[in-house]
């Protein structure tokens, strides 16, 4: 997870998603946002084999949300082209 923060941090990204953490998840908005947030998020969980997971909270239902498992190395990757496909930033910089 520290690498893909930091990869965030020293991209173009950092200046247009606002983000915050629960627990070991890093919970990601196109906009800012209020304390209770009930709005889509993108949530980044570590997992045990040392994969993340990209979940798209837009319902309560899992079973319907998108969601991905990729290995750490491919995480930031796999954030550029989330961002990109719901169009939350274009991404001509990155």
């Amino acid at each position: 997870m520290q690498h893909l923060v930091s990869a965030i941090e020293s991209s173009v990204l950092a200046g247009g998603l606002f983000a915050w953490t629960s627990m070991m998840d890093l919970c990601i908005t196109q906009t800012p946002v209020e304390y209770p947030y009930n709005g889509p998020y993108l949530r980044i969980s570590p997992k045990s084999d040392g994969t993340l997971e990209f979940r798209y909270v837009d319902t309560w239902d899992d079973r319907k949300q998108w969601h991905r498992i990729v290995p750490e190395d491919k995480a930031f990757e796999r954030l550029q082209r989330f961002v990109a496909d719901l169009h939350w930033l274009t991404l001509r910089d990155t």
